[in-house]
């Protein structure tokens, strides 16, 4: 399906412009002659969005979806007050949406052809329109999606000051290295002054330094590694490879896995409460997941499910999940209570990633702090204490 941009003149007289949903420009042209008008101008029309995966306009959007509908508003009504928070592109895809919907499809049906937001969402609206309950849809979506970004916002934050340390520690060094330390040597050799092992300890430190640092101080090559990083992560493959990175680093990955099985769990929990087929919820959920590695592994859900109707066995195997959490799931499974005990699981696994990122903010300040200290004092002792020597030497 292709959009195309118009303008055209009224039957009646006048001028009009919009856009226009279509598989190809002959359909374009003969859908604007079924509604009267006469095309002066039609090109095809990109509507601009990011990854769909990561469009934060539309957890606004979805919230706002809700907040008109839970006000007795229609959903026409709803659609266009939506409208005025967005951008001219957004406004175009809602004209859509409302076109579509004055001719006869349903929610679900719009947003499978033109796929701006994940299964999931379509997976709730599907039950939204057999209950009429599409402020619960919206509201649903907009919830689960804003605490997936609040939980990226706060493990930015948590890195933040952490990094800034490390890089002020870093540009410290390559200052001292660059400036300092060889005026500090050459005076030395100048006057006769002692090296004490602290001294030459330091000396040679400085000398690794300098090597390692050589390739974060040349801009050129620092230019053509992020160069060469861009290209190679826009394939395939290597992008898989670094999103299974992504969940292994040290101390950060596990975090990050968690708050994965999380959301899938959350969003697992969700569609089963409201009907859907444990099959179907697994996939949808699957493709709603940012990480690559993650999401490949969660597609053979429905499968080892299909399998040997395991559904805890499968869940825990491709999720990577924990003994204590399988057995949460195997309880609700033999219980019956699936959804109630993929609700308990998720937030058992939210509360220890955030126990755990809480940790890892209060003290990796104190440790960055701490090793910029003893790095100023070795300084000091290296290059004051023989300075104090000569001193004490000619008194």
């Amino acid at each position: 399906m292709h959009f195309y941009q118009f303008d055209a003149l009224k039957t009646s007289g006048g001028k009009t412009q919009g856009v226009i949903p279509a598989y190809s420009r002959d359909q374009a042209l003969q859908d604007l002659k079924q509604k009267g008008l006469h095309p002066i101008r039609l090109r095809q029309k990109y509507l601009r969005f990011s990854n769909t995966g990561s469009l934060f306009w539309t957890i606004n959007w979805a919230r706002d979806m809700s907040f008109f509908l839970k006000q007795g508003l229609s959903l026409i009504e709803s659609l266009n007050l939506s409208k005025l928070s967005l951008n001219k592109n957004q406004k175009q895809f809602i004209d859509i949406i409302i076109n579509k919907l004055h001719a006869g499809l349903t929610l679900s049906q719009i947003f499978t052809n033109y796929p701006i937001f994940p299964k999931l969402f379509t997976a709730l609206l599907s039950i939204s329109e057999a209950t009429g309950q599409y402020a619960q849809a919206f509201e649903d979506y907009s919830l689960i999606k804003q605490e997936e970004i609040d939980f990226l916002k706060k493990l930015r934050t948590s890195l933040q000051y952490p990094f800034i340390l490390s890089l002020s520690l870093l540009i410290m060094l390559l200052l001292f290295n660059e400036f300092l330390l060889p005026v500090t040597l050459d005076f030395f050799a100048k006057n006769n002054f002692e090296q004490h092992s602290a001294t030459r300890l330091f000396i040679q430190f400085a000398a690794f330094l300098k090597s390692a640092l050589f390739f974060v101080s040349n801009i050129s090559s620092l230019l053509i590694f992020f160069s060469g990083i861009y290209l190679i992560s826009r394939i395939k493959k290597v992008r898989y490879l670094l999103s299974w990175l992504s969940t292994r680093y040290p101390i950060i990955g596990p975090i990050y896995l968690m708050s994965l099985q999380y959301f899938y769990l959350k969003s697992f929990s969700m569609l089963l409460k409201k009907g859907h087929h444990v099959i179907q919820a697994a996939d949808y959920c699957s493709e709603a997941l940012q990480n690559t590695y993650l999401k490949s592994k969660t597609q053979k859900i429905g499968y080892h499910i299909k399998l040997d109707g395991k559904i805890s066995k499968a869940l825990t195997k491709e999720l990577k999940l924990s003994t204590t959490i399988e057995h949460l799931l195997l309880t609700g499974e033999n219980t019956s209570q699936l959804p109630l005990y993929s609700d308990i699981g998720a937030q058992t696994l939210k509360n220890i990633y955030q126990f755990k990122l809480q940790k890892i903010i209060a003290w990796t300040g104190p440790i960055l702090i701490s090793i910029m200290g003893i790095i100023m004092i070795w300084m000091v002792i290296a290059f004051v204490l023989p300075l104090y020597d000569q001193v004490a030497r000619m008194e």
